[in-house]
């Protein structure tokens, strides 16, 4: 029984690698993805790794052990025993996707079938998908047609838009406006999500998959022999990485701690600490190849202020 829950998005300010492992398919080192969508995902081990090692930095100047005791409190022992942790993560799933655009440089799209399962994972966290007290409704939308905001940046001669090689028609019958208004508030503040209006478009769920299948970043890499400085034979690879500009969003519930110490004693004492690490550290890196600047995302959470029990 979860007590306080928190909805977190991630803005992906530079390409991520948070990697699946080896593949047979061209891509040697794919991104992680979802078995049965094959959506871009970020795993919750990797996200809750990375904030728990923020946790342990945080205490650094603290008298030894009184901060690993805090952390595990909250997080659960490293070694899995005795007690479990206080806060459950979910996997990140994408929301946005950034995609080439003729006009206004890029479009962040999404879909119906990303925008659905947005709305029912907001219930479990206690936020109503409305804008201005009015339910936002979910549009249907053709494999041909994409739908935009009024006014916006992406149009071009004809009433169309054109993302990577494909040229859609604009589909008038639904308004993006309030959408957009509505996501705004969960995201990151910069002036790229500011105009967020100006840049987001619905595309068909069968667009969207093969936008993020297909319009993916692959580099390919070598190896340096690090005795002679020269290339390793045979040593060429290719990696997927999550464009830059991405927005993911995953939901946290937190419980009262099942170890009690100092000021951690219930969900409120988890909840502030979170609030207060997160806020600090709204920048961080996920992944792979963090010395050549990948993975580096910054983070919003938007908390429920309802006071009700979340059913875990």
């Amino acid at each position: 029984m979860y007590k306080k829950s928190v909805l977190l998005t991630f803005y992906a300010e530079t390409p991520i690698h948070m990697g699946a492992g080896q593949s047979i398919s061209y891509v040697d080192l794919p991104v992680q993805r979802e078995r049965h969508t094959s959506f871009p995902v970020l795993w919750a081990s990797g996200i809750k790794g990375v904030i728990r090692d923020l946790a342990l930095r945080e205490g650094e100047n603290m008298r030894e052990g009184e901060n690993k005791n805090k952390v595990e409190a909250i997080f659960g022992p490293e070694d899995g025993s005795d007690f479990a942790s206080c806060i459950s993560i979910t996997d990140a799933k994408i929301l946005l996707y950034p995609v080439r655009s003729v006009k206004g440089v890029f479009a962040w799209v999404t879909c119906p079938f990303v925008l659905k399962r947005f709305k029912e994972d907001l219930k479990a966290v206690g936020i109503e998908f409305k804008h201005n007290g009015q339910e936002i409704q979910i549009p249907n939308v053709s494999d041909d047609k994409v739908i935009v905001s009024n006014g916006s940046s992406l149009i071009i001669g004809n009433n169309q838009v054109a993302f990577e090689e494909f040229v859609f028609d604009v589909d008038n019958s639904y308004k993006a406006g309030e959408l957009a208004s509505f996501l705004k508030k969960f995201l990151p503040d910069n002036l790229l999500t500011q105009f967020l209006e100006g840049r987001l478009a619905i595309v068909s769920d069968n667009v969207f998959k093969d936008f993020v299948n297909y319009a993916v970043e692959v580099r390919t890499r070598i190896r340096i022999d690090q005795a002679k400085g020269t290339v390793r034979e045979r040593a060429l690879f290719s990696e997927e990485l999550v464009p830059s500009e991405s927005i993911f969003y995953s939901l946290l519930f937190i419980t009262d701690p099942f170890k009690k110490i100092e000021d951690i004693v219930s969900a409120d004492d988890v909840f502030g600490k979170f609030s207060s690490l997160i806020s600090k550290y709204c920048f961080f890196q996920l992944g792979g190849d963090e010395t050549t600047g990948k993975g580096y995302v910054r983070v919003n959470f938007y908390p429920n202020q309802a006071s009700e029990e979340v059913q875990g």
